[in-house]
């Protein structure tokens, strides 16, 4: 008696440490999804200041290139003139039409000019290295917009799939399936195993699990009674409680009965009563109930008719 409490108790203490475990990875990934999805905001946010940077740069980009396009045809100009009036002077000069302090005048005066052009000529050089530096930059910048962009696809789908994770964890789990045969007097006799020509009403029973990160509410459990041959067992013509069709996985199947009940964060137990058309015979052998919530199966009994 001794040794078989203190085995019950380690075994009870192993699975508290476990579900604490568990409980405590979900929570786990629950704060990573909530996490990853303020990381996405962030990086949403720097894409588009990035963006906006960007288009003030093609702003700029676009001034300096028609600043640069004005001064290239100025100066052209410019040493077009100059040149002509370099060759008018010295024609004058051979043909003795200019005294030579006219002469000194106009030279002085086209060596301004000379001057100008050199500074022009300054200001478009370092128009072109500005703009090529703006062209670096923008590059730069569209480099880390590319960056950026596959990181906010690289946490999007981390946070599908920690919600896929979250989700999948919120579904209940339904166990310890019990079987009644329901007599007329409404008397109950518990078991697993019944014979076939006295079941008229079979009451099933099961547990759901404490889940904290499901959310709490009413839920509704569609039950599905299959023979030995796989086919479901229904009963359409009952009035209320009946048979009827439910969604799983984008397709319609039939259950054999269901049941609502309201569930809030606790361990508690759930049961359902399949009443058995009339015109059915039931076959022998082992009978599954598979139990199916928010269009999965949470959960799995069997029974025997004899």
């Amino acid at each position: 008696m001794f040794r078989t409490g203190l085995l019950l108790g380690l075994l009870l203490v192993v699975i508290s440490a476990t579900a604490g475990f568990l409980y405590w990875k979900l929570r786990k990934s629950e704060s990573q999804r909530i996490q990853l999805t303020e990381e996405k905001l962030e990086l949403e946010a720097e894409i588009q200041s990035l963006n906006e940077k960007i288009k003030a740069m093609e702003a700029e980009i676009n001034r300096k290139d028609l600043e640069l396009a004005e001064k290239s045809k100025k100066v052209d100009e410019l040493s077009r003139e100059l040149a002509q009036a370099r060759m008018r002077l010295r024609k004058y000069e051979e043909q003795g039409k200019i005294s030579a302090r006219e002469a000194e005048e106009m030279r002085f005066k086209l060596e301004q000019m000379s001057y100008y052009i050199q500074e022009y000529q300054g200001r478009i050089s370092k128009l072109q290295e500005e703009n090529a530096q703006l062209r670096a930059r923008a590059a730069e910048l569209e480099k880390q917009i590319q960056q950026k962009e596959l990181q906010t696809q690289q946490v999007i789908q981390e946070k599908e799939r920690l919600e896929i994770k979250v989700k999948a964890a919120s579904y209940l789990k339904a166990t310890d399936f019990r079987f009644a045969l329901v007599r007329d007097n409404g008397k109950e006799d518990w078991d697993t195993d019944f014979r076939a020509r006295r079941l008229h009403r079979l009451k099933i029973c099961f547990t759901v699990l404490e889940n904290e990160i499901a959310e709490p509410g009413e839920r509704t459990a569609y039950l599905v009674i299959s023979d030995p041959n796989g086919k479901v067992v229904t009963n359409f013509g009952k009035a209320t409680e009946g048979s009827g069709y439910f969604t799983v996985m984008d397709t319609e199947q039939p259950f054999s009965a269901k049941v609502t009940f309201n569930y809030q964060k606790a361990r508690q137990e759930v049961c359902s009563l399949y009443e058995k058309a009339p015109d059915h015979e039931w076959v022998k052998g082992t009978y599954q109930v598979a139990v199916f919530c928010e269009g999965i199966e949470i959960g799995r009994g069997r029974f025997e008719l004899r």
